[in-house]
């Protein structure tokens, strides 16, 4: 594993997942990185095949259509077995367009989902490590005429070899050879790596016949075996052969595991082109925004409880302002009901005196209009007044047409409207007889 461009190495016990996780945790421990990092499978080149393609026609659609259809006639398995992606390297002008195709088989990915799922690690995606060679050798070759143009690159990891044809600065073609740094401590295994590595040179350049390499840089296993080999490399292939070194990877070489090559995991630590080969493994994808939407979910839920626990902290102060402001009126208020006693009385002894000094609600006025209505032959006795409810007055005529007259008068009258006559009786008076009433307005 890369972290950055520290380099951690951790052995397996056996290939199973288990082992897997156990070895990711200590790396994890090691260089003390969290769940939240960013992660890319490095699949080693010879658990791909890949294959150099040209299709005629320049529509991604299209392309993915017809790479669908090569992959039933040219590939050995069934396609639902295999998972595939390809980078498009471009049209020729004329009529193709020049593709890598890289072609897997699922049963590979499966151990991948095993081993990073339950260290609740979900990778980006899964890059060829092919590509991550060209990435390390264009980083660390710090005269970069030499990679400007057309280049091989050969990589010697433990149990096979990768060697790469890079034209235009992109991954032409990729060629496994069985032999890698353990088999190299044979020499008859030895002759075949030549052979075959001869045979690999030839392959390539028949692929991308105008790409014509020149140079050929050595990386991978440790730097002395590669010395050794060095060599044989630049006499069988026709080119001249480099080794390539790095700080990152001398340090790393150093240690025990010095026939395992890390380029492409470096390579890929340096940078990830956005037309990288990447296979999506559906189920990584699928547990990857579980958990995004759970921890989004999380986040939502801890906002609305915050968002509730300050409205009712918001609640509670505005309770707690107001209860305070009608403790204070009662206070106020009590203080003034002292004070407020004293203009009560006077406003009560103003409502008395208002009966006689408004010229509506006086009895004068009154009198002065009953006197006005009231003729010869009327005799008053009494009047009766209660302020703002009734008015009657009794007197005495000596017959009752004068009293019926009388009572008409003062209910045509705006200001004793409504008059009735109560009652009407005769009595003697000095030998006369006269008519008592009693008028009634309301």
């Amino acid at each position: 594993m890369a972290v950055g461009r520290k380099v951690s190495i951790e052995p397996l016990a056996n290939q199973e997942s288990a082992s897997i996780v156990v070895a990711l945790n200590s790396i994890l421990r090691q260089n003390k990185c969290g769940k939240d990092v960013e992660v890319y499978v490095v699949l080693s080149r010879n658990k791909i095949t890949v294959r150099r393609v040209d299709l005629p026609s320049q529509d991604p659609k299209e392309l993915e259509q017809m790479l669908g259809f090569y992959l039933i006639r040219q590939i050995p398995y069934h396609k639902e077995e295999v998972c595939w992606s390809y980078q498009n390297l471009g049209f020729d002008g004329i009529s193709n367009s020049h593709l890598v195709l890289a072609v897997a088989l699922k049963s590979v990915f499966k151990n991948i989902v095993s081993s990073f799922v339950p260290v609740n690690l979900f990778p980006e995606s899964i890059l060829m490590s092919s590509q991550g060679l060209v990435h390390y050798v264009s980083e660390s070759i710090k005269d970069k005429s030499l990679v400007s143009g057309s280049y091989m690159i050969l990589d010697i990891d433990t149990n096979y070899s990768d060697l790469i044809l890079v034209h235009k600065q992109k991954l032409g073609s990729s060629v496994v050879i069985a032999q890698g740094a353990e088999q190299l401590k044979s020499e008859q295994e030895k002759e075949r790596f030549t052979l075959e590595l001869k045979q690999a040179v030839t392959a390539l350049n028949n692929e991308i016949p105008e790409a014509k390499p020149e140079r050929i840089f050595l990386t991978g296993a440790s730097a002395n075996q590669l010395i050794l080999i060095e060599g044989i490399v630049a006499m069988e292939s026709g080119l001249k052969a480099q080794y390539v070194s790095s700080k990152e990877y001398d340090s790393f070489a150093a240690g025990q595991f010095k026939n395992t090559s890390l380029s492409a995991v470096l390579g890929f630590s340096y940078q990830v082109a956005k037309d990288d080969i990447r296979f999506i493994v559906p189920e990584l994808q699928i547990k990857k925004e579980i958990k995004t939407k759970v921890q989004q979910l999380i986040i939502l839920g801890a906002s609305l409880i915050f968002i509730l626990v300050m409205l009712g902290v918001i609640g509670l102060v505005r309770l707690s302002q107001q209860q305070s402001y009608a403790a204070l009126l009662k206070s106020k208020v009590e203080e003034q009901s002292k004070d407020s006693k004293e203009l009560e009385e006077i406003i009560n002894k103003l409502k008395v005196a208002k009966q006689y000094t408004s010229s509506q609600d006086s009895a004068l006025p009154l009198l002065y209009q009953l006197s006005q209505l009231t003729p010869d032959n009327i005799t008053m006795t009494s009047f009766t007044w209660e302020w703002q409810k009734a008015l009657a007055f009794r007197g005495y005529a000596l017959q009752i047409p004068d009293i019926l007259a009388f009572a008409n008068t003062l209910s045509r009258s705006e200001t004793f409207k409504g008059a009735q006559n109560r009652y009407t009786r005769r009595r003697k008076i000095k030998d006369k007889d006269v008519v008592d009433f009693e008028i009634v307005v309301k």
